[in-house]
């Protein structure tokens, strides 16, 4: 056998770890500002929870698509509009109420 053979197969991650994976990089990315923040001025912002939400909630709209593509998806069609559209909608809202708590704090 050459060294070829002995090699494995890439396994790229499903779409689905990736998403969730994206989420995790925004996570880590707001933490990170959060805490810079918090250290170059004393404290910390205060009422950003529904800014916190969003990319989970986007996550989650997100899944309901990929899982009905896939095939995965239990309620077909209309499960997957009703629950992403709820999800985004929650987070376009958690946006609306979060951006002027974080404006004002800035």
């Amino acid at each position: 056998m050459n060294e070829e053979e002995k090699k494995d197969e890439v396994v790229y991650a499903t779409p689905m770890k990736r998403l969730w994976a994206w989420v995790g990089v925004v996570y880590m990315v707001i933490l990170v500002l959060l805490s810079t923040y918090g250290l170059a001025h004393g404290y910390y912002l205060r009422g950003i929870a529904p800014l916190m939400m969003v990319p989970a909630l986007c996550g989650v709209g997100g899944s309901a698509i990929l899982r009905y593509r896939s095939g995965w998806g239990r309620g077909g069609l209309p499960a997957c509009i009703l629950i992403s559209g709820a999800s985004f909608l929650l987070a376009l809202l958690d946006l609306v109420r979060g951006i002027p708590v974080l404006i004002a704090q800035l």
